[in-house]
């Protein structure tokens, strides 16, 4: 049983260990994306050979029924590619899909202008890229990277070849004509990034107190665009700060207001801020305190000079500054604490009545106390408590005799002198 206990013990100081140091931060690597919207696009007909289609709203693939060409065009630049980019893709919306048909993508090496391509004069086709199979209107993506290297822009064309030819077209959405980001047509980058929360306020000497609004503020790195910010005192939740919501946008502070409805109190609270949409980024705040009254204090009595005799009521007096509310006060003779009043409201007066069989000494001390926070204290100069002479029975008897004494001698010799006289 013994043994049992112990090991429970350590198991207890392990995992307070761990608690108190964890880390204040959580920090990954982790895949992100850049997209850049098309810088060109446009289509031709063959059916309308010189004419040019540049500024539409969406481009066209396929063919009509009488047989004639659609073909689409994208030009993308490589202003926006990361240095350490693990892949590329161009993703297009089609829609108006009523069939399946097999898509061709190629390059295009040769330059060409949005306003005034036409079919006479479009550029010629160079390697496939790729196909694509589609079967209903959506957003398809297909993998350029191997078409990066040694290059500064990317240029493509979306076709059907003659050999799949289908009696109908589709509509692809085009940079002038999207509504959403992710409908445009764009070259997504993928690369690896550090991704970072630091909270900022909070620190360590913050305290809160009732009825006020503070600033919660944070730092980020990387591509974080909500989080969710929690109270924690220790390893324990207490409350979603952001709860109306479930998070806020990633804006670097959100006022939190300490309401007095809820049993805020102690040094232990710390803030964690999490990424919304990736629960394994996040950082902490400092511990800090909530409605720790807080302040210094200077005791101006007793002082050195101070002689206090036993059995009669003085006044301790101190000064403070903060808000603190209420002191602890200690007295102590020497190094020995022999008096003690707990939760005084801090007026900066207490009445004492010394007890009238105190210990006398000249090295008495008064100790007072935060009660919120025993860091926070000041001691008095050393002062005396003293106490009158006292007198044994046996002394007090002999005096009374001596007076009485005194007393016959005195009425006698008046006696003697009024006899003589007479």
């Amino acid at each position: 049983m013994k043994k049992r206990t112990i090991l429970i013990f350590i198991a207890i100081q392990f995992i307070s260990v761990f608690i108190l140091n964890a880390p204040s931060t959580s920090a990954i690597i982790r895949d992100t994306t850049i997209s850049a919207v098309a810088e060109k696009d446009t289509y031709v007909n063959s059916y309308n050979p010189a004419s040019n289609f540049g500024g539409q709203d969406y481009a066209l693939s396929g063919f009509y029924f009488t047989g004639d060409i659609l073909e689409s065009y994208f030009y993308f630049n490589f202003s926006d590619k990361p240095i350490d980019f693990s892949k590329a893709e161009i993703s297009i919306d089609l829609w108006s899909v009523s069939m399946t048909m097999n898509v061709s993508i190629c390059l295009i090496e040769e330059n060409w202008d949005e306003y005034s391509m036409t079919w006479m004069n479009k550029p010629a086709k160079e390697s496939e890229i790729t196909s694509l199979l589609i079967t209903q209107s959506d957003i398809y993506t297909f993998d350029v990277t191997d078409y990066i290297a040694g290059r500064n822009n990317l240029s493509i064309c979306v076709y059907i070849k003659i050999e799949n030819y289908v009696d109908d077209y589709f509509y692809i959405t085009s940079r002038e004509g999207f509504y959403s980001e992710e409908d445009a047509p764009q070259l997504i980058w993928t690369y690896p990034e550090d991704v970072i929360i630091t909270v900022t306020n909070p620190t360590s000497t913050s305290n809160w107190q009732e009825l006020y609004t503070y600033p919660i503020q944070w730092s980020t790195i990387g591509t974080i665009e909500k989080v969710k910010i929690e109270l924690y005192k220790d390893a324990t939740f207490i409350e979603e700060i952001t709860y109306l919501w479930g998070y806020t946008d990633n804006d670097g502070e959100y006022d939190f207001y300490v309401s007095s409805m809820e049993d805020y109190y102690g040094t232990n609270y710390r803030i964690k801020i999490t990424d919304y949409d990736d629960s394994s980024v996040y950082g902490y705040s400092d511990y800090f305190s909530i409605n720790i009254k807080s302040g210094t204090i200077t005791v101006t009595s007793p002082g050195s000079s101070s002689s206090w005799e036993a059995g009669t009521m003085h006044y301790i007096n101190w000064v403070t500054t903060g808000n603190i509310e209420y002191v602890d006060i200690e007295i102590y003779k020497g190094t020995t604490l022999k008096y003690y009043i707990h939760d005084v409201y801090n007026f900066g007066s207490k009445l004492w009545t010394i007890d009238g069989d105190i210990e006398a000494g000249t090295d008495w001390r008064i100790k007072i106390i935060n009660a919120d926070d025993s860091s926070q204290y000041d001691w008095s100069d050393y002062f005396e408590i003293y106490k009158q002479p006292t007198i044994s029975g046996y002394t007090y008897y002999v005096i009374i005799s001596l007076i009485f004494i005194f007393a016959a001698l005195i009425i006698r010799k008046r006696k003697s002198q009024n006899f003589t006289l007479q």
